[in-house]
């Protein structure tokens, strides 16, 4: 197929990763090849590669991946600022580190730091179905990363543990309850008012639109962060 990028999708068995193997199969200009981090990685003839494993598989993956010169849009969770920091340092090339997917979540990130300039106060709360591995997620985590880039907060009560985990001086609190998708809710608190912006989501769908855009970006030099450049929002 003439004009046919060539996605590899790792995790394709996962909730995740069998969504993009489903979307890529169904677009005109993609066409899927399925790889298995477990047999060794082969890239050779890839255009790039969408990554839903678990970290030890996705390091794995991004270190090939740079190496071969074959640009890499991971959307496994537990990549923090300092392993992004230490993937930077070591020269990693045409990394694209997605925390989520969701056009929504996205804005709801770039909404909270503009809103980090003007309040004093700020937590995170976020719920997941119960069979999500990693709390906080990787969209909380990288939500108050965002969030303290803007500004220096300091939460009230930094040393009880049922404040929730604190990242980059965010109380960052998860839930993990059967019923639930996803759901976010940023709080910052002020002189007599509160501010919550909040972020739920109700189907896998809504990753959708934001998995085929990162597909069919063009490769940003070094290691970029979120959706939010191709969304005009950096």
């Amino acid at each position: 197929m003439a004009g046919t990028r060539r996605v590899g999708i790792a995790g394709s068995t996962g909730r995740l990763g069998s969504l993009a193997l489903r979307l890529v199969r169904e677009a005109d200009d993609l066409e899927p090849v399925e790889i298995d981090v477990r047999d060794g990685l082969e890239l050779d003839g890839l255009d790039v590669i969408f990554d839903a494993t678990v970290l030890a598989a996705s390091a794995r993956l991004v270190e090939a991946a740079s190496e071969a010169g074959v640009p890499l849009v991971v959307a496994t969770s537990g990549w923090t600022d300092e392993r992004i920091s230490a993937l930077r340092d070591r020269g990693a090339d045409r990394i694209r580190i997605v925390p989520n997917f969701s056009l929504g979540s996205v804005l709801e990130t770039h909404l909270a730091t503009i809103a980090a300039q003007h309040f004093e106060a700020v937590e995170v709360v976020e719920a997941h179905h119960d069979r999500k591995r990693d709390a906080p997620s990787g969209t909380a985590t990288r939500t108050a990363e965002a969030i303290g880039a803007v500004r220096g907060f300091r939460p009230a009560t930094p040393d009880e543990p049922g404040r929730g985990t604190i990242i980059s001086g965010v109380p960052v609190h998860a839930l993990r309850l059967p019923g639930v998708v996803a759901r976010q809710e940023v709080v910052f608190g002020g002189t007599g008012e509160t501010l919550t912006i909040r972020h739920d989501t109700s189907s896998s769908e809504s990753y959708s639109a934001g998995i085929l855009l990162a597909l069919r970006a063009e490769p940003q030099s070094g290691v970029t962060v979120g959706i939010g450049d191709l969304l005009d929002l950096a």
